[in-house]
């Protein structure tokens, strides 16, 4: 089962009733296992110093699919990970194709949006392969990302970081990781490879590696920032944060409080 290239058409990604029929299938078309864009051979340079090469580190996958970029990790080891995808059916899978060879890995079926169950500040490295894309295609998709990149940047421990591996280039995402709410650093690191032979798209596949550094508590600032971003996306759910009515640059130091989404 082959899956899109960045100029598909793919208005239902950003839905979580799409991957669940989505994995219902694949399972049908005895599809154990796809990784979207790349894998821990392309990303193993970018993701061991974020680790600092400890392998004792906790690492958080959002929307991990099917993809064996945790099973990868495991066997090179680091088998403290929690998986999180929004889709019952291929938690479910992954968790029992396994339970056997890599025990410690968890499995959690929850939505990106929204993980109550994960303590913040929790985790060292939290890793996202186009789980942002899929947001980016929602009906909504500016409170979408908001929200998703608000979790990410709530579960990440302080000193730690977040990558994001995404098919959309610069312009369109750094206005979301660079938002006054967050206090990351960021920085875009251009991926690419070959295009496998059954995708029938000759080429390579381009996307960006977005490493997003926390060395600010999480709380002070979205505090300071978070209430007028949340109402913005909520006003304009549907707009993008790179336009002028949405500079991040513009968001005014003196906006306290903090908003839930």
């Amino acid at each position: 089962m082959a899956g899109p290239d960045a100029s598909d058409e793919l208005p239902e990604f950003g839905e979580g009733h799409y991957w669940e029929t989505h994995y219902e299938k694949a399972a049908e078309e005895g599809e154990n296992l796809y990784d979207w864009l790349v894998g821990w051979t392309e990303l193993r340079w970018l993701l061991e110093p974020l680790m600092g090469f400890d392998t004792r580190r906790a690492v958080l996958h959002l929307g991990s699919g099917n993809s064996p970029l945790p099973e990868d990790m495991y066997d090179a080891g680091y088998h403290h990970q929690t998986a999180v995808d929004i889709s019952e059916v291929v938690t479910k899978q992954m968790s029992e194709r396994n339970q056997a060879s890599r025990p410690e890995i968890q499995w959690r079926a929850a939505d990106c949006r929204n993980m109550a169950e994960i303590c913040s500040e929790s985790f060292p490295l939290v890793v996202d392969k186009s789980t942002l894309d899929a947001f980016f295609c929602n009906d909504q998709h500016a409170l979408a990302i908001a929200e998703f990149i608000k979790e990410a940047f709530r579960v990440t421990s302080v000193g730690g970081a977040f990558i994001s591996v995404s098919m959309h280039r610069p312009p369109a995402v750094l206005p979301w990781l660079q938002h006054h709410a967050f206090r990351w650093t960021v920085q875009a690191v251009p991926i690419d490879k070959p295009r496998p032979e059954s995708s029938g798209r000759p080429g390579r596949c381009h996307c960006h590696a977005y490493i997003c550094g926390n060395k600010r508590r999480t709380a002070a600032s979205l505090e300071k920032h978070w209430l007028r971003l949340a109402h913005r996306v909520r006003e304009h759910p549907d707009s993008d944060l790179s336009g002028s009515d949405f500079d991040a640059s513009s968001d005014s130091d003196s906006q306290d409080g903090e908003a839930e989404l």
